[in-house]
């Protein structure tokens, strides 16, 4: 497990990339939970009869599907009380990160002023080594630097 935060015009910046840009658009959406003028809950699972015939997400819906309705939550003068999101890689993309990853979340919990990111990650066999942690840690130290945001 890998935890960091960001701190002042960071906030800003990551909000925007997450909100308004395409950054986090490969991951998928397993829970979402937001509180403004009242609490909304999004658990990211895909209602299949919504979709056309063979159109619809696997498991969990893609961020990219998620981020406009999110964000329409979201913005007004006023920030949210809570924001708690939890993204995770798609399965098809777990295996150019590490060949015993089994699942890989990125959590994003904003509150009071302050956001917290932490990494997790689950095995496909228990091995001692933290190598797919490793791996996934520095997928998400890149991203982030790539997207010019300074991780505490």
């Amino acid at each position: 497990m890998y935890a960091f935060s960001l701190d002042g015009d960071d906030i800003k910046k990551f909000m925007n990339c997450l909100l308004r840009e395409e950054s986090f658009d490969i991951f998928r959406v397993h829970s979402c939970e937001i509180t403004t003028f009242c609490s909304f809950k999004i658990d990211g699972t895909p209602n299949k009869e919504f979709f056309d015939e063979g159109k619809a997400p696997d498991k969990k819906c893609p961020w990219s599907l998620l981020r406009p309705v999110v964000f329409g939550l979201i913005k007004g003068k006023k920030l949210p009380k809570v924001f708690k999101l939890v993204l995770a890689v798609p399965s098809d993309k777990l295996p150019l990160l590490h060949d015993n990853l089994e699942e890989a979340f990125l959590n994003i919990s904003y509150e009071a002023g302050k956001i917290l990111f932490t990494t997790g990650t689950l095995q496909k066999e228990f091995r001692l080594d933290k190598q797919h942690d490793a791996a996934y840690e520095n997928y998400i130290k890149k991203l982030f630097k790539k997207l010019g945001l300074t991780a505490i």
